[in-house]
């Protein structure tokens, strides 16, 4: 079914069914994939393409875009189905200019896409944002990074990358910037120790729960966390028991294989902490102590002014990545 208007962040336009003239040079797959038409929008003519069946995916979207730019001289504005709030991302990430439902728009004069939605705006930093925040102070400066080369440094994926960087975006931490027609890189407000403080209010501690044990059946080595993490970036004497970091994911895995000898909430050998997000690293380095950042948080709650003292002084000492 031919359309005759469509709607743009609530405001009808309308839209025509493309002449032959339009549409010479469209190779035959493209005029089997889409249905064209021309309208214009805010003073500017513009190509939209429908999709005859689901939505292409972003990659295929700003292959034909450019092709079709390049011939026709307008924007191309893909008009698509509704997607999830990562396929918008992506979309946008790639320059690709689209219609979604009548709530969401990317064009050549706006874009509209989170800030229009319904979508709760974040006042703390979710596991993945502040995983991001602290390998950008601590591991390598992301200024200048796009999230899709960012997903290649952390352990997300693209989608959670991109919710994480929105998060942060919400809570003023960082902001997207076009670099050129198809790329958006991060850019950050402030540097360094003022980057730390400045999300103080917006951060989180990482650990999710506590316990002891008397020992874990498993040849796998995690990094050491709390008092002795501590210890190892200070003058502080370790503690006696060991203490170990493991993820949710880790936790779950051996607990499922009953891994754990004697588990309990009062006293162990080992002092094992669940922590919200992975260990802060580069890819495939073997890390032997939770990052300082992370740690600071972790002990947050700790009013021994002896640890106090000691996190402050390890704070002090970190030399800052961007």
């Amino acid at each position: 079914m031919e359309l005759n208007e469509i709607s743009i962040l609530h405001r009808k336009i309308r839209i025509s069914p493309c002449g032959k003239e339009r549409l010479k040079g469209v190779s035959v797959g493209e005029k089997l994939s889409y249905t064209f038409y021309e309208g214009v929008y805010e003073g500017i003519s513009m190509l939209f393409l429908q999709p005859r069946k689901g939505n292409p995916t972003p990659r295929e979207c700003g292959i034909t875009a450019e092709r079709l730019t390049t011939l026709s001289g307008l924007p191309v504005v893909f008009i698509l189905k509704s997607g999830p709030t990562y396929e918008r991302q992506r979309l946008t990430d790639k320059g690709v200019y689209f219609v979604m439902s009548d709530r969401y728009a990317h064009l050549p004069m706006l874009i509209a896409l989170e800030k229009t939605s319904d979508r709760k705006v974040a006042s703390a930093l979710t596991p993945v944002a502040q995983y991001i925040l602290l390998y950008h102070l601590q591991v390598k400066s992301l200024k200048g990074f796009s999230a899709k080369e960012i997903a290649g440094l952390i352990p997300y994926s693209y989608e959670s990358t991109t919710l994480g960087i929105t998060c942060l975006e919400d809570v003023g931490l960082c902001e997207k910037i076009q670099d050129g027609p198809r790329r958006k890189i991060l850019r950050f407000p402030c540097k360094g120790m003022e980057l730390w403080k400045k999300a103080g209010q917006v951060l989180i501690s990482p650990l999710e729960k506590r316990f002891y044990c008397e020992g874990i059946r498993t040849d796998k080595e995690y990094p050491a966390c709390g008092i002795n993490a501590l210890a190892h970036y200070t003058w502080l004497n370790p503690d006696p028991e060991r203490m170990l970091m493991l993820t949710s994911k880790e936790y779950r895995s051996l607990k499922s294989a009953e891994a754990f000898d004697s588990p309990n909430v009062f006293d162990g050998k080992i002092i094992v902490e669940v922590w919200k997000y992975p260990v802060i690293k580069m890819a495939e380095e073997n890390k032997e102590w939770v990052d300082r950042l992370s740690l600071a948080l972790s002990l947050g709650n700790d009013d021994d002014p002896r640890i106090e003292k000691e996190v402050e002084r390890m704070i002090n000492d970190i030399q800052w990545k961007d």
